[in-house]
């Protein structure tokens, strides 16, 4: 939420202080992924823990594939030596036979594999998406200040859908190549130490071409995804403002700033490719040296009686194998560094403290009267520049308070420090005599009812619209609040009715209509104290007079705040607060049978000038 006068007051990267201060999105991103990965890795291992016994038996399916992989070429050295070499011909039908039994079983595995190690990457992921988008709605307004949309969008599916491939494929991936990595050194040295010990040589090459592939493509997956969400977030603003786009005809603009944002992915993209290109190329050469060497060494082995024709077969055969499990690994590892780069992304949100939050001990409220104080109230949003100064005012049990001034005197701000959409830092804000921070935020904002200027309706029905924070009220009492919005017989005109959808913001309604619906949305909440944020700013006269009639029977019972943007809706007020740079200019109470309208005019300051400015443009032809 970003109130209108906060364009003037400037940037706002503290929202009141508290918390981590650290949030995604508009410039304050991840620059690059970076730390040691064991802390990432022990941090997503904990999610594997309510699901151990699957992940249990998909690891058990792991070993049992590594091992049906390990058979084929002995029983090709077996065949070899005891019948193609050796005395017993008649027998050859039954090594093959038994290569076609063990391709079948292993066939098998593999499916239960692939599908026990998928299950257990749903439903982890599952878990973790829901978690974040949970700790995302706990977040205070401030938060969603500073980030951005589209990154957040990003982070809370396409960073944790690279999780699906972490948990549903690379994790048990690498343990079976590395099963079987280490059955083919144990076999190796069984049958001869020689070219075990070739083998055994290879090993540390290919675990350090590891450790520094790893070392490169980390970060650049860190940069992909970066400007992955930073694309996201000039997608979702642009479609967000197309309207505005088309208005001023500024579709080559946001098409370069698009292009520029694309430009930056394609950038980080093809240097990631270009690191993970150099991988298969390294390890097809190497694998081919090695192969060369147990040929070297094995052949003179075989020629001098050494090792026999079937153990050379077999262990050029396991060398060939190699090329799979060292594709797959590179792979994988490309899979691993982008979940890195991601879940750094994830629980950097997830690290993210709210700033507004129940304090211990803090208390819900009851038989709530509605008496609302500010003592001495200072607030910045940066810590720096101040948007209101010293402000002290009461607002009694069933009063209408208006708050008028000139645009970027922090009418919003004041009113949105009721229901701690922020916190102040200086001075205080009593509900019945209670400071609103030791009060739990469910029962004060149940009690403290907003209908905020920029109106937002859900793609959904209109009922569904007005009893989106009563879901489970009934017809009757969604009707009644639609009536005293002054929009029932509207709603009732519709084909549809009351389940008439709306489309996307309440694209498919008026602005007066939209404001009645978020009205009567409020109303059903039955709160004691109400804020009306200009609801009457950007509608023509005759839609102002049904908002006016519905505001006057809404509010009956109820203390009622209203920012004014013109100021004829404010004439029975019993409190005008007229605003100006922050602090409290004019207070206009009822005195000797004056209005506190009457009484701010009679005095011929701030409220009479803007009043009379007002007046004279109205009147203008």
């Amino acid at each position: 939420m970003k109130p209108p006068e906060q364009k003037k007051a400037g940037a706002r990267t503290g929202g009141g202080g508290g918390g981590s201060g650290k949030a995604p999105g508009k410039g304050r991103g991840m620059e690059q992924a970076s730390g040691p990965a064991w802390p990432i890795l022990k941090r997503l291992s904990r999610y594997i823990r309510p699901h151990a016994g699957l992940f249990a038996a998909t690891a058990l399916t792991a070993v049992l594939a590594a091992a049906f992989e390990l058979l084929p070429p002995f029983l090709i050295r077996e065949a070899v030596d005891t019948s193609i070499t050796g005395d017993d011909g008649g027998l050859v039908w039954l090594w093959a036979a038994g290569l076609l039994g063990v391709s079948l079983v292993q066939g098998g595995v593999d499916f239960l594999r692939l599908y026990l190690t998928a299950l257990v990457g749903q439903k982890i992921v599952f878990r973790i998406r829901n978690d974040l988008f949970t700790h995302l709605n706990r977040l205070s307004f401030s938060f969603f200040d500073r980030a951005g949309t589209g990154d957040l969008m990003s982070r809370v599916t396409s960073d944790t859908d690279v999780l699906s491939m972490f948990f549903g494929r690379a994790g048990i991936i690498v343990l079976t190549n590395a099963l079987f990595l280490v059955g083919v050194m144990v076999v190796l040295f069984s049958w001869n130490w020689v070219l075990g010990a070739v083998y055994a040589a290879m090993m540390p090459v290919m675990v350090l071409a590891v450790r520094i592939y790893a070392g490169r493509v980390r970060p650049a997956m860190g940069r992909v995804r970066r400007t992955l969400g930073q694309l996201g977030s000039t997608l979702q603003g642009t479609l967000a403002g197309i309207a505005a786009v088309k208005v001023f005809g500024r579709e080559s603009f946001e098409e370069e700033r698009f292009d520029s944002s694309s430009s930056s992915n394609l950038s980080a993209g093809i240097e990631t490719a270009r690191i993970q290109s150099l991988w298969m190329p390294f390890m097809n050469v190497f694998i081919g040296i090695g192969t060369g060497i147990i040929l070297w060494v094995g052949g003179y082995g075989v020629i001098r009686g050494r090792i026999t024709l079937g153990t050379l077969i077999a262990f050029t055969a396991y060398l060939g194998m190699l090329l799979r499990p060292v594709r797959q690994t590179g792979m994988m590892m490309n899979v691993i560094m982008r979940s890195l780069a991601a879940s750094e992304r994830i629980f950097e949100v997830m690290d993210t403290t709210p700033e507004i939050a129940d304090t211990p001990g803090a208390v819900p409220l009851s038989n709530v009267e509605g008496r609302v104080e500010f003592r001495g109230v200072s607030f910045s949003y940066d810590g720096r520049n101040r948007v209101l100064e010293d402000v002290s005012l009461e607002a009694l049990p069933g009063e209408l308070v208006a708050v008028v001034g000139p645009s970027g005197a922090g009418k919003s701000t004041l009113v949105h420090l009721v229901p701690r959409f922020y916190d102040v830092r200086e001075g205080s804000i009593t509900l019945d005599g209670t400071d609103v921070r030791d009060i739990t935020l469910d029962s004060l904002r149940g009690n403290v009812g907003i209908a905020l200027q920029d109106v937002f309706l859900f793609d959904t029905s209109i009922r569904e619209n007005i009893a989106y924070g009563n879901p489970g009220v009934s017809e009757r009492k969604i009707e009644r609040a639609a009536r005293t919005a002054q929009i029932h017989d509207f709603i009732y005109s519709l084909p549809m009715g009351y389940g008439t959808p709306v489309g996307e913001r309440g694209v498919r309604l008026s602005g007066g209509q939209r404001q009645r619906i978020a009205l009567a949305r409020v109303i059903l909440q039955d709160p004691r104290v109400l804020i009306l944020d200009e609801p009457t700013s950007s509608v023509d006269a005759g839609t102002e007079r049904k908002l006016r009639d519905a505001f006057e029977v809404a509010r009956e019972g109820r203390t009622t705040f209203v920012i004014a943007h013109r100021l004829g809706t404010v004439m029975h007020a019993d409190r005008i607060v007229v605003l100006k740079d922050g602090r409290i200019e004019e207070l206009g109470l009822p005195e000797g049978g004056r209005t506190a309208h009457q009484v701010l005019m009679d005095s011929g300051g701030l409220y009479s000038t803007l009043y009379s400015l007002q007046f004279i443009e109205e009147q203008a032809p």
